[in-house]
C-alpha cells in the first residue's frame, strides 16, 4: 500500500465508498422490486371481480394452469432482468465515479505536485535562493512555511560550517608555513645529519606539505561563493594552458596528453574553471599506468559546453562512482596517500561545476580507465 500514490489512494477509497453505497442501494431496490412483483403475482391469482358492469376476461379451466405457470415465469424473468440491470448500473456508476474522483483528486493535488517540483530544485548551493510557494491552499501553506524555515536554518548551518572551515584553515595556514620553513632550514643547516634524523626530517616535511595542501584546498572551498563569475572563458586556450602546466608531471609518469577542443566560450570564473579542468587532468595523470594517456575533449552540444577527460588508468568501480565526489573519499586509500592527495580534488570539481549551474559525472571508458564528463551551460 505504501507504493501507491496519494492520488490513487484517494481514488480507490472513493471508489470503494461509492461501490459500497451502490451495492447497498441495489440490494434494497432489488428487494423492493422483487417483493412488489411477488405481490403482483399473488394479487392476480387472488383477484375476484365483484362489479358485473366491468369487462371480465374469462380463461377456460383447461388453460388456467398454463396461464398461471407462464405468468409466474414472466414475473421471475422480470426480477432477474431487474437484478442484472441493477448490478450493471452499480458497476457503471462505480467506474464513472472512480474516474471522476481520480481527475478531481489530481486537480486537488496540483499544489502538492508544485511543492514537490520546487523541492527538487533545492540543494546545498540553492538553499538561499529557492523557496517553496507559500501562497497556496491552507492545507499546504503550513507545510511550505515549515520547510522554508527549515531551509533558512540549514542555510545558516552551512554558512557557519563554511566560516568555521575557512577560519580554521586560515588559522592553520601560518603555523604550518612556519613549521615547513623551519624544517627546510634545519635540513639545509645540517646536511651531514645521520640517516635516521634525515629520514625523520623528510617525513615531517612531507606531512607538513600535505597538511598545507589540505588547508589551501579548504580555504578555496570555503571561499568559492565570493569569487566573481563574470569572466568570458575560452575553453580551448584554457585547455592548452593546463596541458602545458601538467606536461612535466605527465612526462615523469610516462603518460601522454591528447586534446581535441572546439572553440567554445562560457561565462564564469576563469580561476575556478581552470582549477576544475586542472584537477581532472592531474587525477588522470596520477592514477594512470606507465605508457598510458589522458584525452581532453571539449565540444558544444546545443546550449552546453561538454568537457571530457578520459584516462587509461585502473578505473573506478561502479559502486564508488557517486562517492568519489564526496570530501575526503578515497577509492584506494593507500595509493591516494602515496600520490600526495588530500581527498578534496574531485569534491572541489563538483562544487565548482554546481557553482556554474553545471554537472559532473563519471563513467567507465570504452576500454580501460575512467571518463569524467562536465556539462556547463553556455550563457549569452
Amino acid at each position: 500500500m505504501n507504493r501507491i500514490s496519494f492520488q490513487w489512494r484517494i481514488t480507490l477509497m472513493t471508489a470503494v465508498l461509492i461501490a459500497g453505497a451502490c451495492i447497498c442501494l441495489n440490494l434494497l431496490l432489488y428487494r423492493s422490486g422483487a417483493t412488489g412483483m411477488d405481490n403482483l403475482n399473488g394479487y392476480v391469482l387472488q383477484y375476484q371481480q365483484s362489479d358485473e358492469e366491468n369487462l371480465t376476461i374469462e380463461i377456460p379451466d383447461d388453460q388456467m394452469s398454463d396461464f398461471l405457470v407462464q405468468f409466474s415465469q414472466e414475473v421471475y424473468d422480470a426480477k432477474a432482468v431487474f437484478g442484472r440491470k441493477g448490478w450493471c448500473i452499480t458497476a457503471a456508476v462505480t467506474l464513472l465515479s472512480a474516474a471522476i474522483a481520480y481527475f478531481v483528486s489530481g486537480k486537488a493535488l496540483e499544489p502538492l505536485k508544485k511543492l514537490a517540483q520546487q523541492a527538487e530544485r533545492i540543494d546545498q548551493d540553492s538553499l538561499v535562493e529557492v523557496r517553496l510557494e507559500e501562497n497556496t491552499i491552507p492545507e499546504f501553506r503550513n507545510l511550505s512555511q515549515s520547510v522554508n524555515r527549515m531551509l533558512d536554518r540549514l542555510a545558516q548551518s552551512f554558512d557557519l560550517q563554511r566560516q568555521f572551515a575557512g577560519n580554521a584553515a586560515h588559522e592553520l595556514k601560518t603555523p604550518l608555513a612556519i613549521m615547513q620553513a623551519k624544517l627546510e632550514m634545519f635540513a639545509e643547516e645540517h646536511p651531514d645529519a645521520d640517516s635516521e634524523v634525515a629520514d625523520l626530517i623528510r617525513f615531517q616535511t612531507d606531512q607538513v606539505s600535505r597538511l598545507a595542501g589540505l588547508v589551501r584546498t579548504l580555504l578555496e572551498m570555503s571561499d568559492l561563493q565570493s569569487i566573481p563569475r563574470e569572466d568570458l572563458i575560452e575553453l580551448a586556450p584554457l585547455a592548452d594552458e593546463i596541458v602545458a602546466d601538467l606536461t612535466p608531471l605527465a612526462q615523469r609518469r610516462s603518460v601522454t596528453l591528447f586534446q581535441e577542443c572546439e572553440e567554445v566560450s562560457i561565462k564564469g570564473s576563469d580561476t575556478l574553471i581552470y582549477r576544475l579542468l586542472f584537477n581532472l587532468v592531474e587525477n588522470g595523470i596520477k592514477y594512470n599506468t606507465p605508457g598510458g594517456s589522458v584525452h581532453i575533449t571539449i565540444q558544444q552540444k546545443k546550449n552546453s559546453a561538454v568537457l571530457r577527460v578520459a584516462d587509461t588508468g585502473c578505473g573506478i568501480p561502479e559502486e564508488y562512482r557517486t562517492s568519489v565526489f564526496q570530501p575526503f573519499f578515497r577509492v584506494d586509500k593507500s595509493r591516494s596517500r602515496e600520490m600526495g592527495g588530500v581527498g578534496l580534488g574531485l569534491a572541489l570539481v563538483r562544487e565548482i561545476a554546481l557553482l556554474h549551474s553545471g554537472t559532473v559525472t563519471v563513467e567507465p571508458a570504452d576500454g580501460q580507465g575512467t571518463v569524467f564528463t562536465v556539462t556547463l551551460p553556455i550563457q549569452a
